[in-house]
């Protein structure tokens, strides 16, 4: 009988070549680059991207192929707080295969990531991995289909091969690990690891750095070893997290590792000057108002912002819509995705 796999009618050979290419580059810059191009060998799609959760702080875009990188930044600046795969991750921490339709339909189709990210990146499913964690953090890889959805025989393939990733991404963490010092690359966030005796056994080149400029993060990390506790607040929106590295971790099974991460921010971070450029004709005023208005704020809150009368916002709300040739919020929100991707265009 013919394994999941082989009946699918996957090109066993080309992904072999793929993940073959990605165990070479183990402990290298261009692994993740190879690892993708295995993942993206196994199912058809539209576009892939490799993004970093954390549970502690924001995602991050490692790599996107058919993506703008204004999108990206708008993911990473705005539309992550609605993302369903973010909220999965700092919810359970559980690696393996995901799918949108693992959450709510209702509550999934209703979103704002659904209704203003996915849809005017014409994205109509995605499906991905989420790699093992190290600390509080995973590397996911998602592709994604700008026609119909995912099958389940398809992500009946990825799950077959996923102990095959899985395994090559604890063997590069590994590799950074074991040349510590070496030429190699550094583990890209502020990390220190230590072996279950307590010895400080790898410090990443941010994290040297860090050390350097903060005089309080040597006493937080005595402080939570002290304490056996998870995690503490340092300056300038920084969190230190402390978590047991697995046994797969050769490198210092059993051993802790303390991580810095920027808190995520709760608001919004909408660019202005692209405001600005939806109608030249838009006021100074107008534009703090649209800025608002995308953040989520009410009218009340509006007009106690920027210290005015709840009818004098909607004075301004209505010559706003008429100046931009809309009706509603929701044409807003697609008025300036749209903008974004224009934006996006031009910086190829």
């Amino acid at each position: 009988m013919k394994s999941p796999a082989i009946a699918s009618g996957l090109p066993l050979a080309s992904i072999n070549t793929a993940l073959g290419e990605a165990a070479r580059l183990a402990g290298t810059s261009g692994f993740y680059p190879a690892l993708l191009s295995a993942f993206r060998a196994l199912v058809p799609h539209d576009i892939a991207t490799v993004v970093r959760y954390s549970a502690v702080g924001e995602p991050t875009f490692l790599l996107h192929h058919g993506f703008s990188d204004s999108l990206a930044r708008q993911y990473e600046t705005t539309f992550f707080v609605f993302d369903p795969f973010y909220r999965y991750w700092t919810q359970t921490e559980q690696p393996g295969v995901v799918s949108l339709d693992m959450f709510p339909a209702a509550a999934t189709r209703h979103s704002r990531y659904v209704r203003e990210f996915l849809e005017e990146s014409s994205i109509t499913d995605e499906l991905g991995i989420f790699l093992p964690a190290l600390g509080r953090a995973s590397v996911a890889m998602f592709l994604e289909r700008k026609v119909g959805r995912f099958v389940s025989a398809e992500r009946t393939s990825i799950e077959v091969f996923y102990p095959l990733f899985a395994g090559l991404d604890i063997a590069h963490v590994n590799a950074i690990l074991a040349a510590e010092g070496g030429s190699g690359p550094s583990l890209p966030r502020a990390v220190m690891i230590r072996d279950r005796d307590g010895n400080a056994v790898h410090m990443s080149d941010a994290w040297r750095k860090l050390e350097q400029a903060d005089a309080g993060l040597k006493r937080a990390v005595e402080r939570l070893a002290a304490e056996d506790a998870g995690q503490a607040l340092l300056g300038e929106g920084n969190i230190l997290h402390r978590t047991r590295m697995s046994a797969a971790h050769a490198f210092a099974p059993q051993g802790w590792l303390f991580m810095v991460e920027k808190a995520p921010s709760t608001s919004a971070d909408y660019d202005q000057i692209i405001i600005s450029r939806l109608n030249p004709a838009l006021t100074p005023r107008e534009v703090d108002i649209v800025k608002l208005i995308l953040e989520g704020h009410p009218t009340a809150t509006i007009a106690q912002r920027l210290n005015l009368q709840r009818g004098t916002v909607k004075n301004h709300r209505l010559r706003i819509y008429e100046k931009l040739d809309i009706t509603s919020e929701r044409e807003l929100f697609i008025t300036y995705i749209q903008a974004l991707q224009r934006q996006g265009h031009t910086e190829k």
